[in-house]
Parts: structure tokens; sequence; C-alpha cells
């Protein structure tokens, strides 16, 4: 070992302690325990997720703002009276009327190119049947209130169906209906009546503004479901009755031995016939009623009464 000078290691080490403690008397920390701490710290993930968190809070408090700001205008607008049900019915018929309003060449060959279900009358339509229903009910509860003693009310109507009786807004519906303008509009007032007279009170049957109106939808659907393309079938299933008044085509009428080739007419076929039942089911309260519905005089003479076993007339 003689390259190694005695005692260098047990030197070194003196040394190394001497120079820590002379450091440390200092205040300073040697190098080598001195921790390392970087001048600009980078966020730890904790720190990088909360700021996220206030921006997004930041962010939804402006929203909610506009919109609590929003809420308010549309509440101070909405201060004034509340519109009624009479107040109802009118927008949704005056927006069924503003479809009608420009009335020329164009505009009619426009709407008869048009489907019902292209516009929102069929929506007016409901919303009109919604609000005679819920006043029909109303008025009828209020009735059956007052007559709990057994005394005989008079007939009343809330002011929508007064409106309805005031402005002839049912035979502005069968004049719509007869043009048919859009395609459909016929069978969707053949559907609004049926809902409306299975509806309303049996004493507002016989008012002219709606029994008028009424019989003319029922007569305008029948002669155009008559006049509809069919297709015979098996002519031997069913024989005509003898006697029995025909036509110009030599048929007693377009429902023997044939279909109808239009899908429009089978559905108008279909509502009429679901009218047909609601006004007889209505009359079987009111048998007497019936003669409201027929022309009699126009079928006989006028000496011939009908018996009441059988007879026949026209819708009046």
């Amino acid at each position: 070992m003689d390259g190694i000078r005695p005692g260098g290691t047990q030197h070194t080490a003196q040394h190394t302690a001497q120079h820590t403690t002379q450091a440390m008397r200092q205040g300073n920390k040697p190098r080598h325990l001195q921790r390392r701490t970087p001048s600009s710290p980078s966020p730890s993930p904790s720190t990088y997720h909360s700021q996220q968190y206030q921006q997004a809070r930041s962010a939804a408090a402006e929203v909610f703002d506009r919109m609590r700001s929003l809420v308010d205008n549309v509440s101070a607008s909405l201060d004034g009276p509340q519109p009624t049900a009479r107040d109802r019915l009118v927008d949704n018929w005056t927006r069924i009327q503003d479809y009608y309003a420009r009335d020329d060449t164009a505009r009619k060959q426009q709407q008869q190119q048009q489907q019902i279900s292209d516009t929102t009358i069929p929506h007016h339509l409901e919303q009109m049947l919604h609000v005679l229903a819920r006043e029909m009910l109303e008025t009828a509860d209020a009735q059956a209130g007052e007559g709990a003693g057994g005394s005989e009310q008079p007939l009343e109507f809330g002011p929508c169906v007064e409106y309805l009786l005031q402005y002839h807004v049912l035979s502005d519906l069968a004049d719509l209906a007869d043009g048919d303008r859009p395609h459909g509009m016929r069978a969707h007032v053949v559907r609004f009546f049926c809902l409306f007279i299975e509806g309303i009170p049996l004493g507002l049957l016989p008012e002219s503004a709606i029994r008028l109106p009424l019989v003319a939808v029922m007569r305008q659907s029948l002669r155009v479901v008559q006049g509809s393309a069919t297709t015979a079938v098996n002519p031997l299933r069913r024989a005509e009755p003898s006697g029995a008044p025909r036509g110009a085509d030599g048929r007693l009428g377009r429902g023997y031995h044939s279909v109808l080739n239009d899908a429009a007419a089978v559905v108008l076929c279909h509502d009429l016939l679901l009218l047909i039942v609601v006004v007889f089911r209505r009359l079987r309260e009111h048998a007497a009623m019936v003669y409201l519905f027929f022309d009699w005089d126009s079928a006989r003479p006028a000496a011939a009464k009908p018996s009441s076993g059988g007879g026949g007339g026209e819708l009046a």
C-alpha cells in the first residue's frame, strides 16, 4: 500500500465534517443538504381543476343572470289581464281566417295544391274544441249545482258558444269545407262538427246557427262521397231494391256493389258516418227533434204526412 497516504480517508472525513459544521454556523446548509426548489413552481392538478371550476361557475352565473332578466321581462309583459276563454277562441278562429285572407287566384291555386297537414289549421280547430269543451263542462257543472233543488233551470251557455252563434262561425266553417282548400279541410270540419255536436247541450241543437251548418256539411260530404270514382265488386252479392229511384247512370247509388277508389273519399265517408251516428244518438234523447233535420215536404206532396212507422225525406 505504498501509493496510499496513511490517514487519508480519515483526513477527508474530518475535513467534510468541519466544512458542514462551519456552513451550518453561518446559517447556510451545505449544498448536499439543500432542497432543490424551483423558482416558478408548476400548478398541481388540484389547483388546475379548481381554476377550471371557478371559470365554469362564473360562466354559469352569467347565463343565469341573463335568464333571470329574460324571465323578469316576460313577467313584466304578462302583468296585464290574462286572456279569457273567449279571447283564446277568437284568436284561434282569427288565425284560421288569416289563412284565407288573401283571396286571389294565385293564392287559391296554392291552397288547392297544399295539404291541410302542412298548415296550422288542424291545431287551431283542436284548440277551439278544447276551449268550447271546457266551457260547456263548467256551464253544466254550474247548472247541476244550481238545480240540486229539483227546479228546472233555463238553458244557459257561456261566452264562447255565444260567440259561435252570434258570428256564425259554424256557417263559415261549412263554407270552408265546401271549397276543401287546402286538401283535407272538409274532413277536418266534419270531425269538428262530430265532436262539437256530441258535447253541446241538447237544447242547442235546434238553433239555426248550429242546425243549418250541420246539415250543409252532411249534405256536401254525402255529395262528394257519392260522386267519387268507384270500382265494381261482385254484382250478385246484393240485389238492388225493385222500384227504387235510380240516378242518371242507372244505379241506385254509389254504395251498391262498389268500393271507393279515392283514399280521401274513404276517410271522408268514415267521418261522415261517425257524424251521422252522433246526430242520431243525440236525437234519441228527444225524438221530436228529428223533424228539424228533414224536409218532408220536398220528397212528397204537402197533403201526404209521414207516418210514424215509415216514410222518408231529405235533409233540411
